[in-house]
């Protein structure tokens, strides 16, 4: 069983790079490993042969387009260099990105190989039709009409041409949680073709490692200060709230679609903009609940760091967490500003729920390690070859 897995990202780092990093470690270690195709190698464990890196693209002439197109065309280039090199080596499994692999799909399949397209949020159209929903609501352009000339580059038309060809195509799609399952049930994808992995965190680095340093009441949320994330019923809620000795952080980038729904704010002297911060376990520790009202998810790693450091939860269905409604935490309907204000306010007013439920959730999180996620993935692979 030879494996070629490849992903526009680097082997190592954060976010989609970390994730890369396990799966293609589980894939070596199980001695599956064919070729990795990544756009940089960060790790030292897996010998460079085994690692092809797209160190070269015509995407650099790109490299001064908006995000939206400029991403695209590294994705589209990957797709063209791991086709070529599938068509030239063969595979008996590839496992590739949405977005990213639809010529690799085509070559793999002439080969006869298993074929597997990872998509680590929702279903492109249930994402489209939540954010289109959301930005008409805040009267925000979501830049969703690009230049005609560049359209085949445009993001959003891959989302709704691209990503859902390569669905069809490929034998399986995997997806990071439940939610993301169930939105593509909803549009009516063929259920023996999905399959879930949920992610791991590394629970021996994200624990609760002291007592809170003061006794003031801290809501904390870690991502990108967004419309998706759902950052504006937050400081919704809070403001309405107007709790004594409390504070919020908002910890993560800044979007300029934000902006305005934040200068709202500015009179608030308990909220306070973060920006990104590299080292998240002392602002966690430090926090009384984590609250993460995201719109559209796949499974957020934030949900599992913070459950880890100990803290109970708040969040929303579509985030994708494995938050247990009312034992380590709450889960609350996106855009209900009501009942996110009542989940914070009984945590408020109930100091020893907080520490319960904080626990709750440490052991909740314990058994999805980065080992277990190596693993299980090296299972669905035995299990898709037995099957073949």
């Amino acid at each position: 069983m030879q494996i070629v897995y490849s992903a526009a990202t680097k082997l190592g780092g954060v976010g989609l790079a970390n994730v890369v990093n396990h799966a293609v470690h589980a894939i070596y270690n199980a001695g599956c490993l064919k070729k990795a195709i990544v756009y940089g190698n960060r790790q030292q464990v897996i010998p460079s042969s085994f690692v092809k890196v797209v160190w070269f693209q015509p995407t650099k002439v790109f490299s001064s387009l908006p995000a939206r197109y400029y991403y695209s065309t590294k994705r589209m280039w990957l797709d063209y260099v791991s086709s070529r090199f599938i068509k030239a080596k063969g595979c008996d499994i590839f496992h590739g990105w949405t977005h990213e692999c639809l010529k690799s799909i085509q070559e793999a399949k002439k080969k006869g190989a298993i074929t597997i397209v990872e998509r680590g949020y929702c279903h492109p159209l249930y994402s489209k039709k939540t954010l289109d929903e959301e930005y008409d609501k805040w009267g925000l352009r979501r830049f969703t009409e690009g230049k005609r000339l560049l359209k085949k580059y445009d993001h959003w038309y891959r989302e709704e041409t691209i990503a859902p060809e390569e669905f069809e195509l490929t034998d399986y799609v995997f997806v990071p949680s439940e939610f993301a399952k169930e939105t593509f049930l909803q549009y009516g994808f063929p259920e023996d073709k999905l399959m879930m992995i949920s992610r791991g965190v590394n629970v021996n680095y994200y624990k609760p490692t002291s007592e809170k340093r003061d006794n003031t009441f801290r809501v904390i949320f870690v991502g990108m200060l967004c419309i998706r994330k759902g950052v504006q019923y937050l400081l919704e809620a809070w403001k309405s709230l107007n709790l004594k000795n409390a504070e919020l952080l908002l910890v993560g980038s800044v979007h300029d679609e934000i902006k305005p729904i934040l200068n709202n704010y500015t009179d608030l002297q308990n909220i306070k903009i973060m920006g990104f911060v590299e080292d998240l376990v002392e602002l966690y520790n430090n926090a009384s609940v984590f609250v993460f009202p995201s719109l559209d998810e796949g499974s957020a790693k934030v949900t599992y760091e913070a459950m880890a450091c100990g803290l109970p939860v708040i969040t929303t269905p579509n985030a994708g967490s494995l938050v247990r409604n009312a034992v380590d935490g709450f889960l609350v309907g996106i855009r209900d500003v009501e009942v996110l204000k009542e989940k914070i306010l009984f945590f408020y007013n109930n100091p020893d729920a907080v520490t319960e439920m904080g626990l709750m959730a440490r052991r909740n999180i314990e058994p999805f390690t980065w080992d277990r996620y190596e693993n299980t993935l090296i299972d669905k692979y035995e299990e898709l070859w037995r099957k073949r």
